[in-house]
């Protein structure tokens, strides 16, 4: 039960925020991959993705697209009335988006070297659209591609806001890519399709690409994030959903420290001295 001066509907909205941009959107590929991989049995070749689309040929418009339309509308109406969930909504979903950029530059050369099954875009392109024209699936593969990256950044502001330095914010964002490493390592579609790691494709240069990718991706997400957020956007997940305000120490110059905290014994001869 929910203390009484808490904010309901504001614990709502940013509830809502988080699984509409930062849970939903993100199950688009695993699930549809997952689909095609582990209920309808098709791991290899390019029924992989036919089959996939066939689930996400519903899950976009029913799913997909619904949930973005709330994001955007709980960012809409919290700029004004809810500013800290307004700055945790567009910090983590742009800067995700941006995050990417320097994911892609590792990315890239698996796609060279041939040391990905296939590229990124063209994948989540062709399971999207279902099409073979490449001017239509290749720009739909790019935007859900950086979408999931504006997703996982959401997802990070969400969770761990801003930490008490960059070093923390790096490591936490860090071991929040780790997380998404593991995850695309041994789950749909690469886990079925490949082996764990790549193990029955190209091992151990795609587990090492994706790594290395991974951790780009977690250095420059703690880094934008904590630079863009503020010191007020130090809450954890439930705390801030809660709308409780974090603990921050005050601002000391440098070289100074804090005063002693007060003794009862003198509080309160000081009390019995005025009263």
């Amino acid at each position: 039960m929910l203390p009484a001066q808490t904010d309901k509907r504001r614990v709502a909205l940013t509830a809502l925020a988080f699984v509409a941009g930062g849970a939903v959107p993100i199950q688009l590929v695993t699930l549809s991959f997952g689909y095609a991989e582990y209920l309808e049995g098709i791991r290899i070749g390019p029924q992989v993705i036919s089959t996939a689309h066939v689930f996400a040929k519903w899950y976009i418009p029913l799913i997909y697209i619904p949930a973005m339309l709330v994001l955007l509308g709980v960012t809409v109406y919290s700029r004004r009335r809810y500013p800290d969930v307004y700055r945790r909504i567009v910090v983590g979903f742009g800067l995700g988006a941006v995050a990417t950029l320097a994911l892609d530059t590792v990315r890239q050369a698996g796609v060279i070297y041939a040391w990905l099954p296939a590229d990124t875009p063209v994948m989540f392109g062709k399971m999207a659209t279902g099409s073979a024209d490449f001017a239509f699936f290749y720009p739909v593969g790019l935007a859900v591609h950086y979408l999931n990256g504006a997703n996982f950044g959401l997802f990070y502001a969400f969770v761990w806001g801003r930490r008490s330095s960059y070093l923390r914010a790096v490591l936490w964002a860090t071991s929040w890519s780790l997380v998404l490493e593991l995850g695309m390592m041994i789950g749909p579609p690469m886990g079925p399709m490949l082996g764990w790691f790549g193990y029955n494709y190209a091992w151990p240069q795609l587990f090492l690409l994706t790594l290395v990718a991974h951790i780009l991706f977690g250095v420059a997400l703690g880094l934008l994030i904590q630079a863009f957020l503020r010191d007020e956007d130090r809450a954890w997940l439930v705390p801030f959903i809660l709308g409780r305000p974090p603990r921050v120490a005050p601002h000391l110059p440098d070289g100074a420290t804090p005063p002693p905290p007060a003794r009862a014994g003198k509080a309160e001869a000081s009390l019995s001295v005025h009263s």
